[in-house]
């Protein structure tokens, strides 16, 4: 009796042809839904340079941490092509437990980053001081303090 052995692979995702660094920003950029334009504006980049890279006429990106950071996958295969695509995750948090140090945890459940990232680099600093003025009037709020000088 001869026995054949075979292994199986299951992938979560279907296999693309993406053997270049113009083709996996592309394959990353239709996944997360996003248009050249929104992602251009999430990374600050023209939307040409985006068009230049998925073309591959722009061969080396030395933006590709903005680039993996506002697509959300692994800086390693957007540039190169090795490793998991998709980013390691961070570990989940208990409700009320302490961030590490330098933990970066979305705090905002009923906003999508994706929209604060589509977003200008000015539009997002608008958006920073207000959140920023918002925080300290509530911190001075809980604190007792008045903030409202005349």
């Amino acid at each position: 009796m001869i026995a054949i052995i075979t292994n199986v692979f299951v992938f979560h995702r279907s296999i693309t042809f993406v053997n270049t660094f113009g083709n996996r920003l592309r394959h990353a950029r239709t996944l997360r839904k996003l248009t050249q334009g929104e992602l251009a504006r999430a990374c600050g980049l023209s939307q040409g340079a985006i068009g230049n890279y998925e073309s591959d006429r722009r061969r080396s990106a030395k933006e590709v941490f903005r680039l993996a950071e506002a697509l959300n996958v692994s800086a390693a295969w957007l540039a190169m092509g090795t490793g998991p695509m998709e980013p390691a995750s961070a570990p989940a948090l208990a409700e009320g437990a302490p961030l590490a140090a330098g933990a970066a945890v979305w705090p905002f459940a009923g906003i999508d980053p994706r929209r604060v990232w589509a977003l200008s680099a000015e539009q997002r600093q608008i958006l920073a001081s207000a959140l920023s003025g918002m925080l300290a009037a509530l911190e001075a709020e809980a604190d007792g303090t008045d903030t409202s000088h005349t």
